[in-house]
């Protein structure tokens, strides 16, 4: 039995086609199908099949779709079957993934892509990856997820066809690269790399009037469109043939594609996050671009960022880079865009002697390498939205992951970013992540005990596993001390240090307050010792003694920086961790009188 996806959804078993039922069904199906063998949480499988407005007694309809699913594989009896069940993360379709087009495709295409493949074998599986193609994905079926799905599928599919078109004319099979090419050019119009694919391949078939004129097409169309100039690979085309010269060697065969492999290593122990990982699981099949993940300092926004990339990996045949940008380090400065633009371009294979040395051209560089290629760039501990943006890619593809302790809002607004902001992890995920640091039983040993370093760790990943480390390292001491010592306000930052930097709450916390403006230091000093859970702007303004219309400002920039959150509209809180903080810096504060 094989589930197809790259044309109308269907089933088929053997010679026959299965009915795959109505629209929604087939909708579920195709998630199912696009997910496994990863489950699907009910609240994904509602917002992909009925979007922002699901009916009354959804999660009924869910079940119903899920039975009208298992009915149809059922279909297929007398062989081994996809079946869908369900398990602690969703439901999930357990299928053999060379049985869902998709999936083959996506093997074919990686098998293609891998360092050393000769080009008559990358001709012949990338031709076989193509071939599964019937058309428009999901064809027949509507919806926000569909959207996104078939145009996220239709680039792997440009991906796979200028690939395959660029070792076709490699290998003498010219002649079969020109009308595949023109076909999908009529629905990849600014296409730099298929349009120079099937200027080579026009040349190589001796057609050079041709070859010129859909040069100089592809030139106008990219200037008029999209408002830039062509890329250098097509000017020095049209350059060439104008002066009946040699084609100048393409990129991918000027020497061995480097696929880095720089992820650091998976987080050992990591737990909870599932609804995050759910979302970031959307974004990537809705075919996000960037993505930016943003929360106070000790969240969890780095542990979050490398275990989702590991998960994902496989996603991104042309490799993972990874950069630490140094935004708020002790080290040193944050990492210049000039500085990171060499180091990707270094692991991208680029020699020392041919980058080049100004930062625009190093950026021109980078975002031509990445054309056409599906790479992972995962960006840690960025600054702010300027030293992140030299960094993105100039095409579609490639996915940028960003960490920062603020929010990014230049990058959402200017360059469609998606926006995850963490928070702190509920107690039950909190209290998971000690069992996975301490163990279950010493945990269950003491669970009054568990609550309160929970408690008083505000559900910060940070401190969590700062304590948790105090208890391994100290095995005789029982649980409800390390509470005691962790709920006292006292004591609580001093028991959540360290010989390291990075795992020393207080350090930690104040490479966030290094980087505000002095005015919004002082208002974060001053609200150490205020009662209550949260405050207004006037009450902010009575207690700096200044004016509410300059005090909004300084809350605007102390909530971006993830110092203070607004879980309501014009109240304003902080917890408990960096309340302690703010009551350690502010008894050394210059202005011990303002402060009374």
């Amino acid at each position: 039995m094989e589930i197809r996806l790259l044309g109308p959804v269907e089933v088929v078993a053997g010679p026959r086609r299965v009915p795959a039922g109505r629209r929604q069904l087939r909708v579920m199906l195709a998630v199912l199908a696009a997910a496994a063998p990863r489950p699907v949480p009910v609240p994904v499988l509602i917002d992909r099949v009925w979007g922002e407005h699901p009916p009354a007694g959804v999660r009924q309809a869910v079940w119903t779709r899920v039975a009208g699913i298992r009915k149809v594989l059922a279909e297929g009896a007398g062989e081994p079957v996809p079946v869908v069940s369900w398990q602690p993360g969703g439901y999930v379709l357990r299928v053999d993934p060379d049985r869902v087009d998709l999936h083959r495709f996506r093997r074919l295409t990686a098998a293609a892509r891998r360092p050393g493949c000769p080009d008559p074998e990358r001709v012949t599986l990338l031709a076989a990856a193509l071939d599964l193609w019937r058309g428009t994905p999901l064809a027949g079926l509507g919806g926000e997820w569909v959207a996104r799905q078939r145009d996220s599928w239709q680039l792997e599919r440009l991906d796979a066809a200028v690939a395959w078109a660029r070792a076709a004319v490699r290998v003498g099979r010219h002649a079969a690269v020109a009308p595949v090419a023109r076909d999908l050019l009529e629905d990849h119009p600014h296409s730099e790399p298929l349009a120079t694919a099937l200027v080579r391949a026009l040349a190589a078939d001796h057609r050079t009037g041709e070859a010129l004129a859909e040069c100089r097409a592809a030139c106008e169309r990219v200037r008029r469109d999209l408002g830039v100039p062509p890329g250098r690979e097509l000017l020095s085309l049209r350059q060439a043939l104008l002066g009946g010269e040699p084609l100048p060697v393409p990129p991918a065969a000027a020497g061995p594609v480097v696929v880095p492999a720089q992820l650091p290593a998976d987080v050992a122990g990591f737990a909870g996050r599932r609804p995050e990982l759910a979302r970031l699981d959307a974004l990537l099949d809705g075919a996000a671009g960037v993505i930016a993940v943003s929360g106070t300092a000790g969240v969890g926004k780095t542990a979050l960022t490398a275990h989702w990339a590991h998960r994902v990996r496989g996603r991104f045949p042309d490799g993972q880079l990874y950069l630490n940008l140094r935004g708020f380090d002790p080290g040193g400065p944050s990492m210049e865009p000039a500085e990171a633009s060499g180091l990707v371009l270094d692991g991208l294979g680029v020699p020392a002697g041919r980058i080049p040395a100004g930062p625009d051209a190093r950026a021109a560089l980078y975002r031509s390498l990445l054309a056409g290629r599906r790479v992972l760039v995962v960006l840690d501990n960025a600054r702010d939205a300027a030293q992140v943006r030299p960094l993105l890619p100039g095409a579609p593809g490639s996915l940028v992951l960003v960490s920062s302790r603020t929010t990014l809002t230049g990058l959402v607004a200017a360059n469609g970013a998606h926006l995850l902001a963490l928070d702190p992890l509920p107690p039950a995920e909190a209290r998971q992540l000690l069992a996975a640091r301490l163990g279950r039983t010493r945990v269950a040993a003491e669970p009054a005990a568990v609550t309160g370093i929970v408690t008083a760790c505000a559900g910060l990943p940070l401190a969590l596993v700062i304590a948790a480390a105090r208890a391994l390292t100290r095995p005789r001491l029982r649980l409800d001390v390390l509470a005691g010592e962790l709920l006292d306000a006292r004591s609580r930052l001093a028991v959540l240090s360290g010989d390291d930097p990075g795992t020393d709450l207080g350090t930690v916390l104040s490479w966030s307050y290094a980087a505000l403006s002095p005015p919004a230091r002082r208002l974060f000093r001053l609200l150490g010792p205020v009662p209550g859970p949260d405050l207004t702007p006037a009450a902010a303004a009575s207690l700096a003694g200044t004016p509410v219309h300059r005090i909004e400002p300084l809350l605007t920039e102390l909530t971006r920086a993830n110092v203070f959150a607004e879980p309501v509209p014009g109240r304003y809180r902080c917890h408990e961790l960096l309340r302690s903080y703010a009551v350690a810096v502010g008894s050394g504060a210059p202005d011990p009188t303002a402060r009374a």
